[in-house]
């Protein structure tokens, strides 16, 4: 269960994850702790500087989720997180209140699932595989 979540879909790609730590186990784990850590006040920050109308706040904090997002291997929330940057860069943050709705249920899905990885791995499932 820890490959997937509720919807039974993995929100995220494994092998570009994986690849980025170079299959290392600890690693991608470690990965995703820091990724919990320091993301949900991105988001948070982000959602805040959106509503209060600050767009070189929303642009920064959506690139740097989005950079992440993308090392990580969520491909398709990058993708909302760089609508986000390219709506700051611009100062366009009308219309973009739907984005940000999606790209919050798309982090928070992603959260649930990487804390569930974390707590939980997958029975028989490793990053690297074992050599003798």
């Amino acid at each position: 269960m820890a490959e997937q979540d509720v919807d039974g879909e993995c929100p995220i790609d494994l092998e570009s994850a994986r690849e980025y730590a170079g299959d290392d186990e600890a690693l991608l784990c470690e990965l995703f702790a820091v990724f919990l850590r320091e993301a949900r006040g991105h988001v948070t920050a982000l959602r805040d500087a959106f509503r209060a109308g600050r767009a070189g706040d929303v642009m920064d904090l959506a690139h740097t989720l989005k950079g992440s997002l993308r090392l990580l291997g969520a491909p398709a929330t990058a993708l909302l997180a760089e609508q986000l940057e390219i709506g700051g860069r611009s100062s366009q943050l009308e219309g973009l209140g739907p984005v940000v709705e999606q790209f919050d249920r798309e982090m928070a899905r992603l959260f649930q699932w990487v804390e569930t990885r974390l707590t939980t791995p997958a029975p028989g499932k490793t990053i690297a595989p074992e050599t003798a």
